[in-house]
């Protein structure tokens, strides 16, 4: 199979794409649809999965519908009686009380909720992927001239930015391991790998599998928000920008296997296809990969 070819189908690769585009909408702030999205499923195998599960519980509690939620979580646990996320989603609806309370909170912090999925309802954020933009410069004035007043919103914000990249820096620290090129970008940290991953389609190769199960260990019980961004060869009579299907399914591949070693759910991952020209590499093989931005909580 080539780099254009499209992935065998099974039943993880669709309960991971159905997560990703349910997950997708959640963070947009469409509820509705990525719940109408999860409900079309009930019918299917990928419907009743753990993780199809887990998602739809967490955008009912984000909708302050707690009986939904639990009902969720107890269908996850009669399958797997030792779930975390399940067991503790069920817990932490039963120590917050009313969650229609949380939910008017969410309407007057739209752009939190826009990117996560169950922050205010279960605790677990994730956010949206990418570095986070540095603060604008907001204490000076044109020719330079201090303005009265705003020099501790501007230290406040270059505080921040500062912390933001010792966080980012330490992160990288622990990440680092051959196989693994390592670069710091302001708040967040990019992961690249040094070979392929991927040796056609999306079927890894033995040690693809082992780097990513050894960086999902290292990522095991952070508080990251974690974008994996699928990456194919370009190859002749193919497109070379827009993305690709096969760079999409890798990327999926990916976060399952992150999550199987770290212990995380699907949703904590965010997926998606890279643009071929934003190729880590000029060798078609290497590109064979996934790159990972991974910004600390």
């Amino acid at each position: 199979m080539s780099d254009q070819a499209g992935a065998e189908g099974s039943a993880a690769p669709g309960v991971v794409l159905l997560v990703s585009r349910a997950r997708g909408l959640a963070r947009a702030g469409e509820l509705e649809d990525a719940l109408r999205l999860l409900r079309e499923a009930e019918a299917t195998e990928p419907g009743t999965h753990r993780d199809v599960l887990d998602l739809r519980a967490r955008v009912h509690a984000q909708r302050g519908e707690t009986a939904e939620a639990a009902e969720c979580w107890r269908r996850v646990l009669a399958r797997h009686p030792d779930d975390p996320a399940a067991r503790a989603g069920l817990a932490r609806l039963g120590r917050t009380g009313p969650v229609a309370a949380l939910g008017r909170h969410r309407a007057r912090t739209a752009l939190v909720a826009a990117a996560c999925v169950t922050a205010v309802a279960v605790g677990v954020l994730t956010t949206l992927d990418g570095p986070r933009p540095a603060r604008a410069d907001t204490d000076r004035a044109a020719g330079g001239r201090q303005i009265p007043g705003a020099g501790g919103t501007a230290d406040a914000g270059q505080d921040k930015d500062q912390a933001e990249a010792r966080r980012a820096a330490a992160l990288a620290d622990d990440l680092r391991a051959p196989g693994l090129r390592v670069t710091v970008h302001g708040g967040s940290v990019e992961v690249a790998f040094a070979q392929g991953l991927f040796s056609e389609g999306a079927r890894l190769t033995p040690a693809g599998a082992r780097h990513l199960a050894l960086l999902g260990e290292r990522l095991a019980g952070r508080h990251l928000s974690v974008t994996v961004h699928g990456h194919a060869a370009t190859v002749p009579g193919a497109p070379r920008s827009g993305g690709s299907v096969v760079a999409l399914w890798r990327a999926l591949v990916a976060a399952r296997e992150l999550g199987a070693a770290s212990g995380e759910p699907l949703t904590a991952f965010t997926t998606d296809s890279a643009d071929q020209r934003d190729a880590p590499y000029p060798d078609p093989a290497r590109n064979r990969t996934v790159t990972l931005v991974i910004s600390p909580g």
